[in-house]
């Protein structure tokens, strides 16, 4: 998903604010005009990477520009990225933009190490100048002791890198003014001291970064020849007990035979680099608003967590509504709640050995390393919605959120993080689908059909452009009169195991894609509608009987759609019947309402599929000019079947008599057998459809549905 970068027309202002911030904490040998033209030309640079996938890379480049452009400060760097952070990340506390701060937290930390490599190379370069120019004043000693001694000693003293002349041993024998001030110790406590008793090892660390073992080992590679020089990121204790993270340098100085003298150690304090260096990384591991791990940190962790337990507990939490609260409450209330709800979880499992995780706007993961006393899945989640139902009171307001929730618990190698991160996200999602404030285990059987019905979701898009999702024409028939009267359009996908339309209607529902087949669908009716005239020249009413689905029903763009298919085809508006689903209409979903009144406005015949015939449906009939009420197939619907009870027979007989009485077609679907349909005929109902009337045909074989004339065999 492309990042959003701020608009262009701020690049001068935030190239002046960055120049401003610059020269105002950092001393830069340049005139400001010529500070202000060079920052101007990176601002382009950065907005341009940002608006593509190369953010990284530029801000790697940009870091290695400042320093090749005299800003080599450490000062410069703090100023750039807190004024880059604030001018690229700012407006993203009124609309947040995920992709785009992402790509902007790895740019500045790539500007980051952009400008710390910069800055070793050039400090490598001071180096290599010092050390050529302390060995050229040895050289020249003899011929020019006084002068060679005045120059090498106004490098040494003026450099702003730490730098100390030891014997072989490490025993210091000289030190400038920027190595007493980096060690905090004077320069008369200097010489004499062992060098490297300063240098801190990992063990003295506690685990803190750094090269394992000795700094003694640096000097003895130098000595006995196994490297020129050795750079290392060192961290070293100061004379006050603070520590401090350097660069460090060891080369020889040899004497006019070549042999072995002096070592020269050279050090350059990089703590503020690398605290910023830190807080960058603490910002790609973790949450900003709850402190919690993110995703990506969590997902490292589980995976490490696997190596080691025995067994693990797995929950996803979504918060339900949570959309609601920010839409009604503002979002910084909805900011504070969410600090709420990480505190909450943590407090659930803080005698566990655990780890809470953000790992979505709304959605949290709490992983558990069980232990013989770790409660069962039931309890966990018992004490999970009892922590988040209690009221969190801000400003006045109470609020409580529920949660649904995935389960997983497993034993070690039964599953992979991978496996056992998508098992908790399948749980939660039967979880949501049953409800508010649901749970749900893990359950590997109806896992593998749910990944073969999203396997199928996924594949639908490509099936319908490759032409193996295809409309076919289903005949509709008129009960007593016993003749076709109409074609319904439906859905068939041309595969090893053809899925019929109910099966590819519910695989596009989950993806949405039955809003984009709406429209290539109508198209594809109405063009037809002129042909159908042909082949039911008796009947005056509407040839073909769309029924939507709930997405199509609500979307806004439907009555557009089937205005430019007429128009498109210029086919009969009267010939074509709208089916909205029933469901939709009563939950005013999206535009349902609208686009049942307006269909009906542009001549376009209107039913309600799916009626089950409830109090507040039977209320929607009353209010509504539809011509037609199709039966749900799994409610009423069923009333045909060897299997339905006295009840539903005669309460659907009942329901069938009250949609007729008032003027309105009912009609069937999935009519099987002779039987059924001789008993819907009995009850009422005005017309059919199903399998027992014959199969489905394709666009190009509308002729071959059955004669209206001739009376159907199956009844």
């Amino acid at each position: 998903m492309p990042a959003t970068p701020p608009p262009i027309a701020r690049r001068e202002e935030l190239a002046r604010a960055w120049t401003a911030s610059t020269t105002s904490s950092a001393y830069i040998p340049r005139a400001v005009v010529e500070v202000e033209e060079l920052l101007l030309e990176l601002v382009d640079q950065l907005l341009e990477s940002l608006a593509g996938d190369d953010a990284a890379a530029a801000g790697t480049r940009i870091g290695a520009r400042l320093v090749d452009e005299g800003l080599v400060d450490p000062n410069a760097l703090q100023a750039t990225i807190d004024v880059l952070t604030e001018g690229l990340l700012g407006d993203l506390r009124q609309t947040p933009d995920t992709e785009f701060a992402k790509r902007t937290v790895a740019m500045l930390g790539a500007l980051s190490a952009g400008y710390a490599d910069g800055l070793r190379n050039y400090t490598l370069t001071q180096q290599e100048q010092v050390k050529q120019a302390l060995f050229n004043a040895m050289v020249r000693a003899e011929h020019n002791l006084r002068a060679t001694e005045n120059r090498f000693r106004e490098v040494f003293e003026s450099s702003a890198v730490g730098i100390a002349i030891t014997d072989l041993d490490g025993m210091c024998i000289e030190s400038n003014p920027s190595l007493s001030q980096i060690l905090a110790c004077p320069p008369g406590r200097l010489a004499g001291r062992m060098l490297h008793d300063f240098f801190l090892t990992n063990d003295e660390l506690t685990g803190a970064r750094g090269t394992p073992g000795d700094v003694r080992a640096g000097y003895r590679r130098v000595l006995d020849g196994e490297a020129e020089r050795v750079h290392e990121h060192r961290r070293l204790r100061k004379e006050d007990g603070d520590t401090a993270w350097v660069f460090l340098a060891i080369s020889l100085l040899h004497d006019g035979a070549g042999a072995p003298a002096y070592f020269v150690t050279m050090v350059q304090d990089i703590s503020e680099l690398q605290l910023l260096q830190d807080r960058l990384g603490h910002q790609l591991l973790y949450d900003a608003l709850t402190g919690l791990p993110n995703r990506q940190h969590f997902e490292s962790q589980l995976e490490s967590t696997l190596g080691r337990a025995e067994s693990v507990t797995l929950c996803f939490v979504n918060l339900d509504g949570f959309a609601t609260i920010n839409n009604s409450l503002g979002h910084p209330f909805g900011d504070r709640l969410l600090r709420t709800v990480a505190q909450r979880l943590g407090n659930v499992v803080a005698r566990e050995r655990a780890l809470v995780a953000r790992i979505g706007a709304d959605e949290f993961a709490v992983l558990i390393e069980d232990r013989p006393d770790t409660p069962d899945l039931n309890h966990v989640i018992d004490t999970i919605n009892a922590e988040l139902a209690e009221p969190e009171y801000i400003d006045e307001r109470g609020v409580g959120v529920g949660a649904s929730i995935g389960a997983v618990r497993c034993r070690a190698g039964e599953m992979s993080a991978t496996e056992l991160f998508r098992a908790a996200d399948t749980a939660l999602r039967k979880a949501k689908a049953t409800g508010r404030r649901q749970w749900a285990g893990y359950h590997a059987r109806d896992d593998e059909e749910a990944r073969q019905r999203d396997a199928l979701a996924a594949e639908l898009p490509a099936a319908w452009e490759n032409g193996q999702l295809s409309v076919h024409y289903e005949p509709v028939v008129r009960l007593g009169a016993e003749r076709t009267v109409a074609a319904r359009p439906v859905l068939r996908w041309e595969r090893a195991e053809p899925l019929a339309h109910r099966d590819c209607l519910e695989l596009a529902e989950r993806t949405g894609l039955s809003v984009q087949l709406g429209p290539s669908m109508l198209r594809e009716v109405c063009a037809r509608l002129s042909e159908l005239r042909t082949v039911f020249p008796q009947e005056s009413g509407a040839l073909v009987r769309f029924q939507l689905t709930r997405l199509q029903t609500g979307d806004a763009d439907l009555v557009r759609a089937v205005h430019r298919a007429i128009k498109d085809t210029d086919a009969p508006a009267n010939l074509l019947e709208i089916g909205l689903d029933t469901a939709a209409v009563l939950d005013d979903y999206g535009d349902a309402r609208d686009n049942l009144e307006v269909l009906a406005e542009i001549g376009v015949s209107t039913g309600l599929c799916g009626f089950q015939g409830g109090p507040r449906e039977l209320d929607l009939l009353a209010d509504t000019s539809v011509r037609t009420v199709t039966l749900a197939a799994d409610g009423a619907g069923a009333a045909g079947r060897d299997t339905a009870g006295p009840v539903l027979r005669e309460e659907t007989e009942r329901l069938v008599r009250a949609i007729v009485a008032g003027g309105r077609e009912c009609s069937v679907l999935d009519v099987r057998t002779e039987a059924e349909a001789h008993w819907w005929a009995a009850a009422g109902a005005t017309s059919a459809q199903g399998g027992v009337f014959g199969l489905p045909v394709t666009a190009d074989n509308l002729a071959t549905l059955p004669d209206p004339t001739r009376p159907v065999a199956a009844g």
